[in-house]
């Protein structure tokens, strides 16, 4: 999973992954991260890569289930357009197969909506390893809308967007957010914001809490925030693994160098730079 990078465009932040839980967050992330740049085309998944993507430790039907799962709640990620006029409601993945002879998995994307992971404009991105290493739901989803400001480093929101976006039960009062959403979030990933504080916002005579303010030391456009995957501490994230590259086989056909080619290789041409400025900086 090393270097394993998610990148996709800024509207699916604006999705609330209702009822997912942890292992399916990881599951649905994976496939996003290898359906990037692939058009409209199927692409299949054996059930080891998932494995692997995905740190899923279980294996045989369990993993069947929580497959069944992720597509079944996929179905209810609606990505949305409102033109004042027409509203139109599209499903990110329509095709999706579970061949559990072959063990594979062969995902289809909406024609609609391939503009969501293909020749992107405004984009978040961020390391899977990052994402599959955290535990609380919260966490993962707080993570990725804040990857979104990385380069800013704050973001504002409304109590009801922060509710809606994170999946937060109505009954939570502001005392339980504290407890059960912002806890364990400054627990996890106070290594990989570095200066990470949360302001409550308030408003009216009474002081009524309407939202947070998340600000958080901003990255560098080029910054490495893939060293190592999971960054989870200083000391980690100054860490540099040493990358073994395979021998390349040349006696496997040369095939035609395509645009998806291209667009990885420059990532990683990005990430290499990152990572020189990161030994100047020590």
């Amino acid at each position: 999973m090393a270097n394993e990078i998610v990148k996709y465009e800024n509207q699916l932040n604006s999705v609330s992954f209702r009822h997912f839980n942890a292992r399916e967050l990881n599951l649905f992330f994976s496939i996003v991260s290898r359906m990037r740049d692939k058009g409209t085309e199927k692409v299949s998944f054996t059930f080891n890569e998932l494995h692997e993507l995905s740190r899923y430790s279980d294996h045989g039907e369990r993993l069947v289930k929580d497959l069944e799962g992720v597509y079944t709640k996929m179905q209810n990620l609606n990505m949305w357009y409102d033109d004042g006029n027409i509203i139109e409601h599209w499903v990110l993945f329509p095709g999706f197969q579970i061949n559990r002879k072959e063990t594979t998995v062969t995902v289809s994307i909406n024609p609609e909506l391939k503009s969501v992971l293909n020749q992107l404009s405004n984009w978040t991105r961020f390391s899977l390893e990052q994402f599959a290493s955290l535990k609380s739901t919260y966490s993962k989803t707080l993570f990725r809308l804040l990857k979104q400001y990385r380069t800013v480093g704050k973001r504002d929101f409304s109590m009801q967007k922060f509710r809606n976006l994170l999946d937060i039960p109505k009954s939570y009062s502001v005392s339980d957010i504290d407890k059960k959403v912002m806890t364990p979030f400054k627990k996890e990933l106070a290594g990989i914001f570095y200066g990470l504080s949360i302001r409550k916002l308030r408003k009216g005579r009474g002081g009524k809490i309407v939202g947070y303010t998340f600000t958080w030391k901003s990255e560098r456009k080029n910054a490495n925030d893939f060293t190592n995957g999971q960054a989870l501490s200083n000391s980690t994230r100054k860490r540099q693994n040493k990358r073994n590259e395979p021998m390349p086989d040349y006696s496997k056909p040369k095939r035609e160098i395509t645009d998806a080619d291209r667009n990885k290789l420059a990532e990683q041409l990005e990430l290499l730079q990152a990572l020189g400025n990161h030994d100047k900086n020590k």
